[in-house]
């Protein structure tokens, strides 16, 4: 099954008119101003920043995407996790950290459709992949 999910854009629209601010301040400086265009840009671009995350039958597959170019792509088999650990992120959010044995973990939150954590915790008890659960995630999940 596939899940989408975006960058929060508020957050960087608020970031890219704050360095849209001290980049008239700091026209004068050379070195300051190109470090500040470079993170206008940066900033910019990640405001078209896009995750999909796929549970196949024996993968799971973690892709990002600026616009429609795939920057980092990821193939998990089940033999490469370490355990999945599900957490909180704030007041109702979820999120999942899947520990791989190489390479970077993959965190998963706040896509779309929200079963993504029923669907891997199933995908965690069919291949025996150690699972962790806080006692904040635990509350959350009491609620329907």
């Amino acid at each position: 099954m596939l899940f989408k999910a975006t960058a929060q854009k508020a957050i960087m629209f608020a970031l890219l008119l704050l360095y849209a601010l001290l980049f008239i301040q700091a026209i004068q400086y050379k070195v300051l101003a190109f470090l500040l265009l470079m993170a206008i840009l940066c900033s910019f671009l990640s405001l078209f920043l896009r995750y999909e995350f796929q549970i196949d039958k024996d993968t799971l597959t973690y892709r990002t995407y600026i616009l429609w170019f795939k920057v980092y792509a990821k193939t998990i088999k089940p033999m490469d996790i370490k355990r999945i650990v599900f957490k909180r992120l704030s007041w109702k959010a979820k999120l999942a950290v899947v520990q791989v044995e190489n390479g970077w973990n993959i965190r998963i939150a706040l896509f779309n459709p929200p079963n993504v954590f029923k669907e891997l915790e199933t995908f965690a008890h069919e291949y025996d992949i150690d699972i962790k659960k806080t006692s904040d995630y635990k509350i959350l999940d009491k609620t329907p």
